[in-house]
């Protein structure tokens, strides 16, 4: 018990954010969820995220299930750990909060679709690590000489690789989530040898905040996204009445559906 009060000391961050998986898993069904009960609880959607910005991290506390749960939960253990002793708790939790919207940003461009799941701030993770060690060398590629961070970058392209196959794993999620948590800690969070940064490494810093925030504003505004205009929902063209007996929409769950007419009646200003 001493052992697990220590490590739980040590990082204290990882152990909230587990908490946080189990205490939302089961304040709905643990082993299989509803998309209601999910959305409730702060899965995203982009349909819900002009509202709801916060949506872009409560979800990467959800999980679709048991199986999802335990996965999620047993790489955060693994790795989180490591990563938040090595930066430390409050650059840890911006790692994580960053990864998250990141990774919610890159779902809703490519899939638009509804998202819940860690696994996008764990990705986050792994381009910490390979950050971290790209940082450490007197070189940025010098650290791939070594075992450790050719493993790592090993280990994240055969997680991509089964996405492929799995149809309800977002790889786009995970890419967000993996690029987010590097250009944070690579830019922000370690700096290296030197420790300072210049003007161009300010400019840079600059603009990869506002590359960040205008994607996040973009996907918050769904009815400027011409292919979810046009092709899932045909929100700006149809009548309310047509949209309220689509069978398409008629299948989303409630939430989804009242967004659907809500943003209906935004568009034609009602």
């Amino acid at each position: 018990m001493s052992s697990l009060t220590e490590q739980i000391e040590r990082t204290p961050v990882t152990f909230v954010i587990a908490l946080a998986y189990l205490a939302l898993a089961l304040m709905s069904d643990p082993i299989d969820p509803s998309w209601d009960d999910l959305i409730v609880l702060g899965a995203a959607h982009r349909l819900l995220l002009h509202d709801e910005p916060w949506r872009l991290v409560t979800y990467a506390f959800l999980h679709g299930g048991f199986i999802h749960l335990l996965f999620n939960l047993y790489c955060l253990v693994i790795i989180g750990p490591m990563v938040e002793a090595s930066l430390g708790k409050v650059k840890y939790a911006i790692l994580y909060v960053v990864a998250a919207i990141g990774g919610c940003v890159a779902a809703m461009i490519w899939d638009a679709g509804l998202l819940v799941g860690g696994s996008g701030s764990l990705f986050g993770m792994f381009g910490s690590i390979v950050a971290v060690n790209m940082r450490g060398g007197r070189h940025l590629f010098d650290a791939f000489q070594f075992r450790g961070p050719r493993s790592v970058v090993a280990l994240i392209a055969v997680n991509f690789a089964i996405g492929l196959f799995l149809p309800m794993v977002s790889n786009s999620g995970h890419f967000g989530g993996l690029v987010g948590g590097f250009v944070v800690t690579f830019l922000f969070l370690d700096r290296g040898r030197s420790g300072t940064l210049d003007g161009i490494g300010r400019s840079i810093q600059v603009g990869w905040i506002a590359v960040l925030a205008s994607l996040s504003l973009y996907v918050m505004e769904p009815v400027g996204h011409s292919w979810f205009v046009k092709f899932r929902t045909g929100i700006a063209f149809a009548t309310r009445q047509e949209l309220e007996q689509d069978k398409g929409i008629a299948k989303e769950p409630k939430p989804i559906r009242d967004a659907v007419l809500a943003w209906h009646d935004r568009f034609h200003g009602r």
